[in-house]
């Protein structure tokens, strides 16, 4: 299934929110650079793009059954990835848990208070997760975890949640999207990665923009999800990306939010403009 980044109506959040996970999926041709594919052995080499695909199959099934998934958010599934992921032992091909330390998770996210307004416990999240191939099986002591999809996915899993700084934003969401930069070193993304996900019109409006900015001599920088423009050391402008809305970029000329297809394009490099003398007679 291909997702399209202009689309804009939904059949419910849960629907909207795989789709903005959706398209926020980094191919691997694109994050796993040379330099990353040098240090990869066999197993997470494969595993990553086993991942990739397994991410891909994931979305396609939540969006097409969102009564099986539903009420959890993708978020709440992507959590417990990560968790069995970061917190097992590799094994072969297996994530393995300590039967003690997995019932202390368990507790803990069924307790937890997002998932017991929904009436939702991990077991029945975890049943969802069977259906793009994740299995648990109780022996002795341990839990064991494995994919009968996409057998190597927990080689790249665990090896990316020991990545540094693994803890800190934006590395969580590198998780989400595959950015398998983050493998082995800190990644923070660039400025065509940002907008990977926007709209074909957003994408445009962004250009323009800076392509004007640029002409004023506003320099662009980029700060964890957010791209700013700066003159003299003041913030002219902001861009953001969401998936709640369309289209998917929000503008800020200082202090002001705009939306730029409510706007003539003309109107907001006037502001943008305006913006930058108003710092110059300061």
């Amino acid at each position: 299934m291909i997702f399209d980044k202009n689309q804009s109506v939904f059949s419910s959040d849960l629907q909207r929110e795989v789709w903005w996970w959706a398209v926020g999926l980094v191919p691997p041709d694109d994050s796993l650079a040379e330099q990353i594919k040098s240090r990869c052995g066999k197993d997470i080499l494969d595993g990553c793009y086993q991942w990739y695909d397994y991410f891909n199959a994931l979305c396609e099934d939540m969006y097409n059954n969102i009564d099986i998934y539903s009420p959890v958010s993708a978020r709440q599934y992507r959590d417990i990835l990560e968790n069995i992921s970061a917190n097992g032992e590799i094994q072969g091909d297996l994530i393995i848990w300590d039967i003690n330390n997995w019932q202390k998770y368990r507790e803990k996210i069924n307790k937890n208070k997002s998932y017991a307004v929904l009436n939702i416990t991990l077991e029945k999240c975890l049943d969802a997760l069977e259906r793009t191939g994740l299995k648990r099986e109780y022996k002795n002591d341990a839990v064991i975890f494995y994919n009968i999809k996409y057998p190597k996915i927990f080689h790249a899993m665990n090896t990316f949640e020991h990545s540094p700084n693994i803890k800190k934003t934006p590395a969580r969401h590198h998780f989400a999207h595959c950015e398998f930069r983050q493998l082995f070193k800190s990644y923070s993304a660039n400025y065509d990665e940002l907008l990977r996900r926007v709209s074909g019109e957003s994408r445009d409006i962004a250009r323009i923009i800076h392509d004007f900015a640029k002409s004023l001599k506003i320099q662009r920088y980029v700060h964890f999800d957010t791209i700013k423009y700066k003159y003299k050391n003041t913030r002219v402008l902001h861009f953001t990306v969401t998936g709640n809305e369309y289209p998917t970029l929000r503008v800020n000329i200082g202090d002001y939010r705009i939306n730029p297809f409510k706007k003539d394009i003309d109107e907001i490099l006037s502001l943008i403009a305006a913006k930058k003398e108003s710092i110059d007679q300061s």
